[in-house]
């Protein structure tokens, strides 16, 4: 992959990784004493892993034929690697199972989707496995299903699907050397050619994905521009067109507490990284992945990267000084508050957006139009919300608690305000709504139940995040509809995005109740576009992706786009019309006032079925 980002670390070179390196080595195939190998010239952060991974070649055969290693590699160290004619099968325990070695960050739910398996089925097939697994684990996965999506690909047919080329294997040849000879990776060749689960054979057709020329290596979804209005804003831009643009990432990196980090990205997982530090870094692998796969030979990226050291006042007025008449185009962070209040403001005198990747209040935008928030505040879950009342659930017995303790409890009037408006706009339906009761309910939770239907779905609004009080009610009601006297009871909970947190609440409890919540992050890790992102980021950064890394990767790539395309960000028509569906999350800014910044308004609705989370909305 071509890469055309600068990186200018300063005090963050510890955190770099190897995104500018060039390849030292060599795709000529040398024959020594009968046997073929390539010469691989170790650079600078290598591992054993990325050189095994780099040419699918077990680690234990380099080894074998490279017995020094085991001491450890070294910079310009020529390593002899074995020619792979033959991708290495998995591990086959017996005819019906295979056997999985856990990566690092890896669930059970991201294995099964690699597998196009259930977490059910390989619970079942390891009866004695804890649901929790650790790095380096063995696994037993079933492989009827990896037999049935083998045995749908037809030898004798080639269909060339649209984007893709033929090539026909030479002798010698491997995934490895095709990926540099096309310029693609490894994962989209496997991609589409059913994982190429039996490796390469001399003469075998294969297809390769050919290099779009487009924005992005990845085919993400259309944005919801209309044409007109793109050509529009491109003519206003045409005359200011810029190839060059400039990003500050102000982050806590914490270096000087993780001063163990080596230049090898795999120190992400070393349980000794400063734990305040990981969103910071895990943020920073995703945004500058995203940026890589956007940048063009054309159009490139200065990424200006300073360490916030958390909320630091006296450091954050240094940078400042740091940042000063720097031709920035966009600046992203710092995390907490009163720290991005100052930088939005150098950013408002200086007309740079400044957006920030975490919550903040809506205040922070008030008379700042430079100011960006990329996580939607509660009160846009109400939209949501009612949505879901109104489509769903208008006929339903609907209760709305609040909460005395709770921050949030003036979400309800909020809903209930909503609700009638969408209820209006059905004014030949009207007599089939049903209002939101509103009860006041502490601890009461007998209250609640007494206001229970038992002829109709009891959909309770619960607008809190005090944990506490959401354990304790989970716990009233679970036990409540599991007496038999309440077997025929049916009740749905809406709650907030915190329950997502609360691990002392057990799964079956929120298939019980039925939950419901608003979110601003959901990743469908069955869309094809979000797999082979991901598939991407493991084998050029090593690691599995987190939440957190493909937060970054969506706002490098919305950001990023813009600047592309339309050379600035802060022309409020774009942010109103330029809407962008991510892996992990969606972005549709709107001004939320005359001379005040922008927020995201974009959220999804999940559901808990079958102890799995289905999108909604």
């Amino acid at each position: 992959m071509k890469k055309y980002i600068i990186i200018s670390l300063g005090i963050l070179l510890l955190l770099t990784t190897s995104l500018v390196a060039q390849q030292t080595d060599s795709l000529e195939i040398h024959k020594i004493k009968g046997k073929e190998y390539y010469i691989h010239v170790v650079s600078k952060g290598e591992s054993l892993y990325a050189i095994h991974k780099k040419y699918e070649v077990p680690i234990d055969v380099i080894k074998s034929e490279n017995p020094g290693v085991n001491d450890g590699l070294s910079i310009g160290e020529k390593i002899f690697i074995p020619v792979n004619k033959h991708q290495e099968e998995p591990s086959h325990p017996n005819g019906n199972l295979i056997q999985h070695k856990v990566l690092a960050k890896q669930t059970l739910y991201s294995i099964a989707k690699i597998y196009n398996v259930s977490v059910k089925e390989i619970i079942a097939a390891n009866p004695d496995m804890d649901e929790k697994i650790e790095e380096g684990q063995l696994i037993n996965i079933p492989v009827k299903q990896i037999k049935q999506v083998k045995d749908k690909k037809d030898t004798n047919t080639l269909i060339k699907p649209s984007g893709w080329k033929v090539h026909q294997v030479k002798k010698g040849e491997t995934l490895y050397s095709l990926s540099k000879l096309y310029e693609v990776s490894i994962d989209s060749i496997k991609l589409i050619n059913n994982g190429l689960a039996e490796g390469l054979k001399e003469n075998e057709k294969i297809f390769i994905p050919i290099k779009q020329n487009r924005i992005g290596q990845f085919q993400m979804h259309k944005d919801t521009l209309s044409a007109t209005l793109q050509e529009i804003l491109q003519q206003a831009f045409d005359s200011t067109e810029k190839n060059h643009f400039t990003i500050a990432l102000m982050l806590p990196f914490y270096v000087d507490q993780n001063k163990e980090i080596t230049e090898n990205i795999s120190a992400l997982e070393d349980k000794n990284v400063y734990p305040k530090s990981r969103f910071a870094i895990e943020f920073y692998n995703g945004f500058l992945f995203a940026l890589d796969s956007i940048s063009t030979a054309d159009k490139s990226f200065e990424v200006l990267v300073y360490d916030t050291n958390g909320d630091d006042s006296l450091r954050i007025l240094k940078l400042l000084k740091q940042i000063e008449g720097k031709p920035l185009d966009l600046i992203v962070g710092p995390l907490y508050q009163s720290n991005y209040e100052v930088i939005a403001q150098y950013g408002k005198r200086n007309h740079i957006p400044v957006v920030s990747p975490v919550k903040q209040p809506n205040k922070l935008l008030l008379g700042n139009e430079m100011a960006f928030k990329a996580i939607p505040s509660q009160a846009n879950v109400v939209e949501c919300i009612s949505t879901l009342l109104v489509d769903s659930f208008k006929t339903a017995n609907i209760i709305a608690i609040e909460h005395a303790n709770s921050p949030e409890k003036s979400l309800i009037e909020s809903l209930i305000k909503a609700y009638k408006n969408k209820m209006l706009l059905n004014i030949d339906d009207t007599l089939a709504f049903t209002p939101i009761n509103k009860l006041k309910i502490d601890r009461n939770f007998a209250d609640l139940v007494a206001k229970l239907s038992s002829t109709k779905n009891n959909v309770i609004f619960v607008p809190s995040s005090k944990q506490a009080y959401i354990t304790d009610l989970f716990s009233y009601l679970t036990s409540t509809l599991n007496r038999r006297e309440y077997e025929d009871y049916t009740v749905t909970l809406i709650g907030l995005e915190e329950w997502l947190t609360y691990e002392n609440i057990e799964l079956t409890s929120f298939d019980l109740l039925n939950v419901y919540l608003p979110v601003h992050s959901y990743i469908n890790y069955d869309d094809s576009t979000t797999a082979n992102v991901i598939n991407e980021f493991v084998v050029e950064r090593e690691f599995y992706p987190s939440t957190v890394s493909l937060l970054g990767f969506d706002m490098a790539y919305y950001f990023g786009t813009c600047l592309m395309n339309y050379g600035t960000i802060i022309n409020p028509v774009i942010t109103n019309s330029y809407n962008h569906k991510g892996i992990s999350m969606n972005f549709n800014f709107r001004k939320t006032g005359i001379e005040s910044g922008f927020e995201n308004q974009s959220s999804f609705l999940i559901h808990y079925q079958n102890l799995e989370l289905v999108r909604v909305y």
